[in-house]
């Protein structure tokens, strides 16, 4: 096993790309594995035109050797709360939930996958193969499970190549630490890759502030990331009020595109709030943005899929639970009855539907299980036209099972527009301008954020700011009305006269000097 830790923008995938040229040059299969899918698409790209080398993110590849084929992957934005929510009201176990209801989470489909195929040798070589190469990116962003599959499916490689940086670890959220990375780095069994480890990403300027930073974490590896003699501007603004700080946002945006209209963008911020007013005003200026904050799918639209897939897929009992707060008092109490007493004798879901059929005030109730045609559909029920031209007559069940995704397709990093999104989510993009909003003291860091500590907020405030190619701007500002009560509230001052509170540039812009 080898390991390659290198800060950001220092050329890792360059680096990996001449190991493979000149080390596995005859390799037959070469497979890399990532975390988002921002990554996978950039290392796809970078391996275009190498047809041995295969590019995945980690919980797609697991859905590909998945034993639990057959289960639904809830999506992990509203139906897996919906049945956390009704397990915690039945007092049952979650998955046990899950299990009889034909479901799955995305973490335990991982956790499932792993204990299948350390189980099933057998399973496992049929569906892994044999790789001359393993290629693991972003390695610090893994949990301790899906560390554990890599292990398992590195057992079926030649080599394995683990590339990353504890210091970009920020998904403490799902347990993700540097711990995992660090530990590796320091085996001496493993053998460490000689590399330049140069910033060819961000100006000098970023880099020095940057170090200043993270080289306040007492917990990581201290490693080069030398200056590469690159021109750019570091600039910390605080403005009075937060419309001030999106009316300097969209002035300096404007000003630069007037010269460069090529120029990328991104505006990152730790919680969504202090963007708020940001897209009117983009859009009051006739400047395209994407909003990766907010999704496009509410509940009236949620409810509309739920309802096609009770009809038209073989989940029609799942699909309706993921409706039971649509039920009126009366009925959502018998549901939960009918649910507690079926579990405890043998579940039966076609017992359970057949008990439910006529709970739900909706004109589509009449169609599960007895599936109209389309046409027939839309004619009867116009509101549903936008939803049945995504289905598939000739495949209406798999189709169906698809129209989350086809209704919420994955927004993608657009360098034509404004990229409006959290710092979390802009880990493996970069632009030439970024804005981070919002750096006060109470924001970020905030020191009441549970087990997310000021080390790994540090790291989260380092993966932004070193996304930016040319210039980098930190904002904040000292007036906050309401907003103080969704963050630690103690970091700011109340003032009676004005009726605001007052907050204070954040402590890791002044470490960064």
């Amino acid at each position: 096993m080898k390991i390659l830790l290198a800060g950001p923008g220092t050329g890792k995938t360059t680096r990996v790309k001449q190991i493979i040229d000149t080390d596995y040059a005859t390799a037959g299969r070469i497979l890399v594995l990532s975390f988002t899918n921002a990554t996978v698409h950039d290392l796809t790209a970078a391996f275009e035109g190498h047809t041995n080398v295969d590019c995945s993110t980690l919980h797609r590849y697991a859905l590909k050797i998945n034993h639990l084929k057959d289960r639904y992957i809830l999506d992990g934005r509203r139906e897996d709360h919906i049945l956390f929510s009704l397990a915690n009201a039945l007092d049952i176990d979650f998955s046990f939930l899950c299990e009889q209801l034909g479901c799955i989470t995305f973490d335990e489909m991982i956790a499932g996958c792993l204990a299948f195929i350390k189980a099933n040798p057998a399973y496992a070589k049929e569906q892994i193969g044999v790789l001359d190469l393993l290629i693991v990116d972003e390695y610090q962003d893994f949990n301790p499970t899906e560390r554990a599959l890599i292990d398992e499916i590195a057992r079926y490689a030649a080599d394995t190549l683990i590339l990353g940086d504890d210091d970009q670890s920020i998904y403490g959220f799902k347990d993700a630490d540097p711990e995992g990375i660090i530990t590796l780095y320091q085996d001496a069994t493993v053998k460490k890759l000689d590399h330049a480890h140069m910033c060819w990403r961000c100006p000098d300027v970023v880099v020095g502030h940057a170090q200043n930073l993270i080289g306040r974490n007492a917990h990581r590896v201290d490693k080069p990331w030398a200056p590469s003699g690159k021109a750019g501007s570091y600039l910390p603004v605080q403005t009075t009020t937060q419309p001030e700080a999106i009316s300097y946002v969209v002035s300096e945006i404007e000003k630069t595109r007037a010269t460069n209209p090529g120029t990328s963008v991104l505006v990152l911020s730790p919680m969504g709030f202090c963007v708020d007013g940001l897209v009117d005003a983009l859009n009051e200026r006739g400047i395209p943005c994407v909003d990766f904050w907010h999704s496009p799918l509410g509940d009236d639209e949620y409810f509309h899929v739920w309802w096609l897939r009770a009809i038209y897929t073989d989940r029609n009992l799942l699909n309706l639970i993921f409706l039971w707060k649509t039920l009126s008092p009366h009925f959502r109490k018998k549901l939960k009855n009918v649910l507690s007493e079926a579990l405890k004798n043998g579940f039966d879901p076609n017992k359970v539907l057949k008990e439910v059929r006529g709970w739900y005030d909706h004109p589509l109730e009449q169609y599960v299980g007895n599936p109209p045609a389309l046409v027939e559909l839309e004619k009867e029920h116009g509101s549903f036209t936008e939803y049945i031209k995504q289905l598939d007559e000739t495949d209406l069940k798999s189709s169906a099972e698809r129209l989350l995704q086809e209704m919420s397709p994955a927004k993608e990093f657009d360098s034509a527009s404004i990229n409006i999104m959290s710092i979390h989510k802009s880990k493996g993009l970069q632009a030439d301008m970024v804005f981070i909003l919002g750096l006060v003291d109470g924001v970020l860091p905030n020191d009441s954020r549970g087990t997310d500590t000021i080390e790994a907020q540090r790291r989260l405030l380092f993966v932004g700011v070193t996304r930016a190619l040319s210039t980098l701007h930190l904002l904040s500002w000292v007036r906050w009305t309401e907003e103080v009560h969704k963050v630690d509230k103690t970091k700011f001052d109340y003032k009676y006269a004005q009726g605001c509170y007052y907050g204070k540039t954040s402590r890791f812009v002044i470490e960064m000097g």
